[in-house]
């Protein structure tokens, strides 16, 4: 179904640019709310999950709070935040760096192993399911199209 007609609009969005970004914008909000529906049966956000996914496959299952907000793309206010909440439920454990007191060490538990290993299978079903009839080589398209997306962001400047 075209977006126009999935959002009740009284009018065709006038460029090809705007309805692809909104179309991009619409699926991501979807996706969001399939994920909320999810993890939310588990106790966890996908933020939360996402940060175990990390540290699960991480050498040594640990990283740094900054470098989980690197590879997260989260702002540091909210990786604390994270954080706190996955620590809270026995999930994470944080230490200090043994070299440098500023860097804060993040070590997934075995509890939270456990959470990983519980939730990925369903996790993973979902993205087929999410995905299902669309082929490869569209899939491909759609990657490099959002690549080029986010290099034209970043020369633009959009993201200071």
């Amino acid at each position: 179904m075209k977006l126009k007609e999935e959002l009740g609009l009284d009018q065709s969005i006038e460029t090809t640019e705007h309805e692809c970004l909104l179309n991009i914008l619409y699926a991501g909000t979807m996706i969001y709310r399939a994920s909320y529906v999810y993890f939310r049966k588990y106790g966890i956000t996908d933020a939360q999950f996402n940060v175990l996914i990390q540290l699960r496959y991480a050498r040594q299952n640990t990283l740094s709070q900054a470098d989980l907000g690197r590879r997260l793309v989260v702002n540091k206010a909210d990786m604390t935040g994270i954080i706190d909440r996955l620590e809270r439920a026995g999930l994470v454990e944080r230490a200090d760096h043994p070299k440098d007191r500023r860097v804060n060490i993040i070590k997934i538990t075995k509890k939270g192993r456990g959470m990983v290993d519980k939730l990925e299978p369903g996790y993973f079903e979902g993205v087929k399911k999410l995905m299902s009839g669309i082929p490869k080589a569209d899939m491909e398209k759609i990657m490099k199209g959002m690549e080029k997306i986010r290099e034209n962001i970043k020369r633009e400047g959009f993201t200071r």
